[in-house]
């Protein structure tokens, strides 16, 4: 969901020039990406398929800033990641990115909102607000009936949800 009064980048939202990816262990060396260009604008929406093994989780982690490419360079909403230490790019995803993951990543421990509700308080939302927002999200999502139930009592498709 967009916030009411968020600016929209003029520019590419996501912007990758020349992208490479090689791990080497050893006497290993494999190149899962190379020269990789993509921009994506505001309003547009990508698709990233392949084989298992093909290097879009790996596309995934460059674009979002939690990894670093071997060469090339990838920015967000005009702001580079290369330029950012550590703290800065996660309060960079924090503030203008979310991953949908295949594997759910929900604490095992929090029911559906108050794993919703942690983000927001992490990145500095009053209690109150954080819980109606995310009411609002998971009731918009259809899981207004599953509010209080943990991960392990959710579908596969409502915990990605």
């Amino acid at each position: 969901m967009s916030e009411p009064n968020a600016v929209r980048p003029s520019g590419p939202v996501v912007d990758a020039r020349g992208l490479t990816k090689r791990f080497t262990e050893g006497r290993l060396d494999v190149t899962v990406l190379s020269g990789v260009d993509l921009q994506v604008h505001a309003g547009e929406t990508v698709a990233i398929v392949g084989a298992s093994g093909s290097g879009k989780s790996t596309l995934l982690h460059l674009l979002g800033g939690l990894d670093t490419p071997t060469t090339g360079e990838a920015s967000l909403s005009g702001m580079p990641w290369h330029g950012m230490g550590s703290g800065e790019q996660s309060r960079w995803r924090n503030t203008h990115l979310g991953f949908v993951y295949q594997f759910h990543h929900l604490l095992p421990d929090f029911n559906a909102i108050e794993n919703v509700v942690l983000p927001q308080l992490i990145h500095g939302a009053a209690n109150d607000a954080a819980t109606e927002r995310s009411e609002h999200l998971l009731s918009a999502l259809g899981l207004s009936q599953r509010l209080t139930h943990r991960p392990s009592q959710l579908s596969g498709g409502e915990q990605q949800r």
